[in-house]
């Protein structure tokens, strides 16, 4: 593994860890302000992953294999039940 790869690696998880923090952030935050503060942050973290990880599927460090269309169809319908259910 060449050391380039590694460091793309653990900053792409450290943006993974850092959007899951800012996420509970803008939930949890009762003031307006915060709550704007902390989405902001959070889209720039979730641009800057998804720089990360085309740069790094580009090189090929990290693959993606593309779901059956059976489990696109059942996390589908899973979703329209989700909706139908808050209605």
């Amino acid at each position: 593994m060449s050391k380039d790869m590694e460091w793309m690696g653990i900053l792409l998880n450290e943006h993974k860890l850092a959007a899951s923090m800012l996420t509970s952030g803008v939930i949890e935050s009762a003031n307006p302000q915060v709550r704007q503060h902390f989405s902001s942050l959070l889209n720039q973290t979730l641009d800057h992953q998804k720089q990360i990880f085309d740069l790094m599927n580009q090189k090929g460090w990290y693959k993606v294999a593309p779901a059956p269309q059976e489990e696109l169809t059942r996390i589908q319908q899973s979703f329209t039940t989700m909706q139908q259910q808050m209605q």
